[in-house]
C-alpha cells in the first residue's frame, strides 16, 4: 500500500471527492484504482457527485474507513478458519 496522507488525496484530481457535514468522502472506485487495492469490504454511503455537469450517486467512504480495511492483517481470516476446524484428539486410557 502507498504511504499517503489525506491532504494529498484532496489535491489529487483523479479521485472524485465531496465534503459532506465537514468531512471528506472519496469515491471508492477511484480510491481502489489510485491505491491499486481491493476495497470491497469498505463501509460506504451513497452521495451525489457532479462530474462534467452531470450529477451521479456514488459509493463513498471516509479516509479513515478506507484505512481500516487496508490495515487488516492479510491472513487474519485464514488463521481463524484453521483454529475453528481443528479438533482435539482424544487420549488413550
Amino acid at each position: 500500500m502507498k504511504k499517503i496522507k489525506e491532504a494529498l488525496l484532496r489535491k489529487e484530481s483523479s479521485i472524485n471527492k465531496v465534503q459532506y457535514d465537514k468531512e471528506w468522502f472519496y469515491s471508492i472506485k477511484d480510491m481502489a484504482d489510485y491505491l491499486n487495492e481491493d476495497l470491497t469490504g469498505v463501509e460506504y454511503i451513497h452521495l451525489p457527485m457532479v462530474r462534467d455537469g452531470v450529477t451521479f450517486t456514488v459509493k463513498c467512504a471516509t479516509w479513515e474507513d478506507i484505512q481500516r480495511i487496508l490495515q487488516k492483517e492479510p491472513l487474519q481470516e485464514f488463521k481463524g478458519s484453521i483454529l475453528k476446524n481443528k479438533t482435539v484428539p482424544k487420549g488413550n486410557k
